[in-house]
């Protein structure tokens, strides 16, 4: 992340700040809302931080489905699952990461 996107984000209502955590996101015109980046502090996970910047985002208005894309050798994977997103597939970057796709229909 670099400090101009995050910058325009803001501008945009596109960033959640909270307390031990930030998500990064972005609404498209066909209702899709992508998390580009989530974050919770190491020490601040398995409080419910993510879960709750989760919720906020299902409540965008015009949101239809959340989608992110997520390493598959992260432990990631089982929160996404865990919060009913269903993998849709996998993609391998240019460098050859493997990401799983995940949509959470609203």
């Amino acid at each position: 992340m670099i400090f101009e996107t995050l910058n325009e984000s803001a501008d945009r209502g596109e960033l959640l700040l909270v307390d031990g955590g930030l998500c990064h996101w972005h609404l498209r015109r066909d209702r899709q809302l992508t998390i580009r980046e989530i974050l919770v502090l190491p020490e601040r996970r398995g409080q419910g931080i993510g879960v709750a910047m989760l919720e906020r985002l299902k409540s965008t208005p015009g949101a239809s489905s959340v989608f992110a894309k997520c390493p598959v050798d992260l432990a990631a994977n089982e929160w996404y699952r865990a919060m009913g997103f269903l993998r849709e597939g996998t993609e391998t970057t240019k460098t050859n990461r493997r990401l799983n796709l995940w949509r959470l229909k609203l």
